[in-house]
């Protein structure tokens, strides 16, 4: 007999985001941009250094890597982490002006959700303070799991 779908209750909406700033240079170090912006990196990792510190013989870091993320959980809205980080950088526009001559200024973003369809809205006027700042929006999107349904015999 087939399964009554529609009497099975829906699966609640799980998805997720998260944001960070993330500043790349192959010439400035992390340690360098920390001071230059007096914000400190929740993660950063220098030119040269180990991609994987417990495998002496991984690949090394073409770029120093300088990342700080929203702070907020990973249930909040994606504009929040947004808002979030624009307040965190928003006064340290000429340093952030000034760091672009020599690396690249990311705001990363990730958003998932684990059941369907997911979306969010980044509103214009949040966008276009992410683009006063130089900031380039990387979208990093992890789209469900395919489900799979077994062969019953």
């Amino acid at each position: 007999m087939p399964e009554d779908l529609s009497m099975q209750p829906a699966a609640p909406v799980t998805k997720w985001s998260a944001g960070s700033v993330r500043i790349t240079s192959s010439t400035v170090t992390a340690r360098e941009i920390s001071g230059r912006l007096g914000i400190t990196a929740d993660e950063q990792f220098e030119r040269d250094s180990l991609m994987s510190p417990r495998n002496p013989s991984s690949a090394r870091r073409e770029t120093c890597v300088w990342i700080r993320r929203s702070g907020l959980p990973d249930d909040s809205d994606l504009a929040d982490h947004v808002r979030a980080l624009v307040e965190l950088v928003d006064g340290h526009r000429e340093e952030l002006a000034s760091l672009s001559a020599d690396c690249d200024l990311e705001l990363f973003l990730g958003f998932g959700s684990e059941n369907g369809p997911g979306g969010c809205v980044l509103p214009a006027r949040l966008l276009a303070e992410v683009g006063a700042l130089g900031l380039d929006i990387v979208l990093d999107l992890y789209p469900p799991e395919p489900t799979t349904t077994g062969a019953s015999g």
